[in-house]
């Protein structure tokens, strides 16, 4: 009988505890509040990963032509099926014709310093990369060049 009565005095002392818990309780708000960003011409903001570069006319042959400023050899590579890494000499020019699109072509130094790339593409459709070293620790890694023509870097 003892027990029976312990049991129901905790029981009622749990209730009330909960009841007065349950009344205080904050509602939590999130640390920050997600905004859409505004839509910006081509190559005004390169940061922001859901606005092309630059743009290449899709519908004609393009170039791709890539300066290697970084006074370090490059390495480089399209994601496509070849997979096939190559090196491009400091100073040295790297034209490819007959792109096969989409794909993406990595772009880095052996020992992954950060590179800057620099894109521009000309009326000829000459699409032109300068890889430059930067101070930023991320850097960008990866050319892609979409069928809609536009250009990416990631």
């Amino acid at each position: 009988m003892r027990y029976a009565k312990g049991s129901k005095r905790l029981g009622l002392i749990m209730v009330a505890l909960s009841a007065w818990v349950g009344g205080h309780r904050a509602v939590a708000q999130p640390a920050f509040r997600t905004v859409p960003l505004p839509r910006l011409p081509v190559g005004v903001d390169q940061l922001v990963f859901d606005r092309p570069v630059a743009r290449f006319n899709p519908n004609l042959p393009a170039e791709l032509v890539i300066h290697n400023r970084t006074g370090l050899p490059l390495e480089y590579g399209f994601t496509d099926p070849r997979q096939k890494v190559s090196e491009l000499p400091p100073g040295e020019t790297l034209r490819l014709s007959n792109l096969p699109i989409p794909n993406c072509m990595a772009i880095n130094t052996p020992m992954l310093s950060p590179v800057g790339y620099r894109v521009s593409v000309d009326p000829l459709n000459v699409i032109t990369v300068e890889v430059r070293l930067v101070n930023d620790v991320s850097g960008d890694h990866c050319l892609d060049l979409q069928e809609t023509g536009a250009i990416f870097v990631n």
